[in-house]
């Protein structure tokens, strides 16, 4: 795990990223650039890393990496909540999110009981044990104030309650023609992972229910294209500021200004 925080004494919000690449690829340091970019802004920032891999020829091999990667994330939300003065952390604002697979973590973590993991997957918790609790030995509470999704997904909208979308809003970025995670579930047969439900279904959940959220999409872009590291700092930074100052917004922006050849790892700037 990677933490910038500052070394003023001056508790600031938690900003929690993490990574993709489809739970068998990919590292902290592939995006270790968001680190300065949001610090910055006024937030300690923590880069983490989780147990990655899988056996393609196990049905359940990608649920087991899944569910690892959801213990992992429970175990570094602790450790933070526990050194948070050492950290200057403020456990009352604590954002989580990341790209692709780590949106799906950030989602699952927020929205997702151990009782709903166990209705969906019951193996797991017999063969892994529980989701929280497990990677080290500290038994911190924390409350996640919101979440951010880049590209991400969730298995099934429903899982999101109605106390959660009001307790925790969510940001959602993604391209409308993202090929590995649907933007739309009912429009997305031919993606990669076309089980999970993408941002306009999230989107639409909170809109539904009264929940505060923020959609930005692009169209024709592949996944995790057609975003800006400046854009998607910029709209992380907007959100944060937006939940602890209680504005609840139900919005949906389109970046009409996308490269869409780019990907987010390359893209600094919009054009």
């Amino acid at each position: 795990m990677d933490i910038v925080y500052s070394q003023l004494n001056k508790k600031l919000p938690l900003v929690v990223y993490i990574h993709g690449g489809g739970f068998k690829n990919g590292n902290k340091e592939g995006d270790a650039f968001m680190n300065p970019l949001l610090a910055k802004n006024g937030f300690v920032v923590a880069n983490i890393d989780y147990r990655l891999g899988f056996d393609p020829s196990d049905q359940m091999g990608i649920v087991k990496a899944f569910y690892r990667g959801a213990q992992d994330l429970d175990a570094a939300l602790r450790y933070l909540v526990h050194n948070a003065g050492k950290y200057n952390i403020d456990t009352t604002a604590i954002f989580i999110g990341g790209g692709s697979a780590g949106g799906v973590l950030a989602l699952a973590n927020a929205y997702e009981e151990q009782s709903e993991w166990d209705a969906m997957f019951p193996m797991m918790h017999q063969d892994l044990g529980a989701v929280a609790g497990a990677g080290n030995n500290f038994t911190d509470n924390y409350s996640v104030r919101g979440v951010y999704s880049l590209w991400g997904g969730i298995v099934d909208t429903s899982l999101i309650s109605l106390p959660e979308m009001k307790a925790m809003p969510v940001l959602l970025v993604q391209s409308q023609s993202d090929e590995v995670i649907p933007y739309e579930h009912a429009k997305g047969e031919n993606a990669e992972f076309k089980v999970l439900y993408g941002s306009y279904d999230i989107a639409q959940r909170f809109k539904t229910n009264g929940g505060c959220y923020d959609l930005y999409f692009v169209k024709d872009a592949r996944h995790g294209h057609g975003f800006s590291q400046a854009y998607v700092t910029n709209a992380i930074t907007l959100f944060i500021n937006d939940v602890l100052a209680g504005n609840c917004k139900k919005t949906t922006i389109e970046n009409t200004k996308a490269d869409n050849s780019k990907f987010f790892g390359e893209y600094k700037f919009e054009p």
